[in-house]
């Protein structure tokens, strides 16, 4: 009993101060930010453009060599 609160006053201990670190520093929602930072989202383009962009080259008298 006496290894099991010895172990348990630790944790509180190291605990303690790692929490009120996760918290001061906002961890949580830096992880959420970056998160949503590196999702990938698909791009709708209007209706107007779509036969107009191919794969991300633009189309057109200008690009192409005679």
């Amino acid at each position: 009993m006496s290894i099991f609160l010895g172990y348990f006053i630790w944790g509180l201990v190291l605990a303690a101060p790692l929490a009120w670190l996760w918290w001061r520093f906002r961890v949580g929602y830096w992880l959420r930010r970056s998160r949503a930072l590196f999702r990938r989202r698909k791009i709708q383009l209007p209706s107007q453009l779509e036969p107009l962009v191919i794969r991300g080259k633009r189309q057109g008298a200008a690009g192409r060599k005679a």
